[in-house]
């Protein structure tokens, strides 16, 4: 029945650039390293990252790309992206945001998006951001110097992994979805749970890091009220960002996105 309700979903929630923006390609100074060679016209390339893939638990295998800030950076974010993008569409925006907020930060395309293997399910979104973690673990990196962020369908996989991971440094959730049913309809409140996709509303009560909310006053993808129902539900939550005048597409714009993200990071790493 999981497996019925996933691939459902996966009709309704994901929309895969297509064709992909971009192609792996390999590095012609034979050591083996990999970049994302943007395929349409406008992409900047983004050859300051290490471009890695990675096989997942459901035998998908996946594209990943970490941007490391120094050296001696302590803190990584691991970035669930929205749909219809791609990493080539993303990697811009995370060098920024790497830079701006002094951290690392490793970005990863969906099974079925981009050049990962698959087809996009709730599923194996699931397994995609355990592989990422994994990764993460593997490079000497601690689980209370992580956050995870998740961004629209990406809160999903984030609240799924950030649920049965304790210790986490802290979790941000960008426009992000209360359940799969209530943004096809804000006013419903009662369903089989069984129907239900990224229940998130039942598990951010879950969630022992600090839990920072980002969402548009304005949103007509998904409605605030999927912000404000997560941040009352929280566990841990801390002063949200509820923007002004900016929809599901453009809080990132708001003047108070930057410094709230930053006081979230500064307070992480005080930890």
């Amino acid at each position: 029945m999981q497996n019925l309700v996933s691939k459902i979903a996966s009709k309704l929630a994901f929309f895969p650039p297509t064709p992909p923006s971009y192609a792996v390609k390999m590095h012609a100074d034979g050591t083996g390293e990999k970049y994302i060679e943007p395929a349409m016209p406008g992409l900047r390339k983004v050859l300051d990252c290490q471009v890695v893939r990675l096989d997942t638990k459901r035998g998908t295998n996946i594209v990943a790309a970490y941007i490391p800030f120094r050296r001696d950076t302590r803190l990584t974010v691991l970035f669930s992206h929205g749909n219809a993008v791609d990493l080539a569409l993303m990697l811009p925006f995370y060098r920024e945001i790497a830079r701006e907020l002094q951290v690392n930060l490793l970005g990863y395309d969906y099974s079925g998006y981009g050049a990962s293997t698959g087809l996009p399910t709730v599923l194996n979104t699931f397994s995609d951001i355990d592989a990422c973690l994994a990764w993460l673990i593997q490079q000497g990196k601690q689980l209370e110097d992580i956050i995870l962020y998740g961004q629209s369908v990406g809160s999903g996989p984030t609240c799924h992994l950030a649920a049965r991971t304790p210790k986490l440094g802290g979790v941000v959730l960008h426009s992000p979805l209360a359940t799969g049913m209530r943004v096809m309809n804000p006013t419903w409140h009662y369903w089989p749970t069984f129907l239900d996709v990224y229940p998130n509303i039942r598990l951010v009560p879950k969630i022992d890091a600090p839990l920072l909310i980002l969402h548009g006053v304005k949103d007509d993808v998904v409605d605030i009220s999927a912000g404000r129902a997560l941040h009352a539900a929280a566990k841990n939550p801390v002063t949200p960002l509820w923007a002004e005048n900016c929809n599901h597409q453009n809080v990132e714009l708001s003047r108070d996105y930057l410094p709230r993200l930053r006081a979230f990071v500064r307070d992480v790493g005080k930890r």
